[in-house]
């Protein structure tokens, strides 16, 4: 075998070699990259979120009963199709307009909503939107079969 010969086997010896060891990297770099960015991102955007829904807060235990007059309270009792406001059954807008009527007349009023066993839970949710949407804030929720 001559020189030539050698060196070819020496450097196709070494190409095969090469060959090899790049079919087992792995750049994992870019990988690690990309799920940092994606986190960042998440975490960014994640803070930016509003809560949403209708959230109370609750009377103390210590606090005492507080004592309203007959004007303060605007009672209202759910049902499937309307509102039954005074004996009458109104639809929701006119209920917001006499909502939004009874705050202005009584910023420290109170709604008091009634419920029925057999009426839906999402009317007591509209109701409690509607109390949001005017601004009343002081609701108080009772059974309507109970007593006043």
């Amino acid at each position: 075998m001559d020189k030539a010969g050698i060196i070819w086997k020496i450097l196709r010896r070494r190409e095969v070699v090469r060959r090899r060891r790049e079919e087992k990297d792995f750049d994992s770099s870019s990988i690690g990259d990309m799920a940092f960015l994606l986190l960042i991102f998440f975490i960014v955007t994640g803070s930016f979120m509003l809560r949403q829904g209708i959230f109370f807060s609750l009377p103390s235990k210590t606090a005492g009963a507080i004592k309203l007059d007959r004007k303060e309270i605007f009672e209202v009792f759910p049902q499937d199709e309307g509102f039954l406001y005074n004996g009458v059954v109104i639809n929701r807008d006119e209920f917001k307009e006499k909502l939004a009527l009874h705050k202005k007349n009584s910023s420290e009023g109170v709604l008091v909503i009634r419920m029925k066993k057999e009426v839906n839970y999402n009317r007591l949710v509209d109701t409690l939107s509607v109390a949001k949407e005017t601004g009343l804030t002081r609701v108080s929720l009772k059974n309507a079969e109970e007593g006043t």
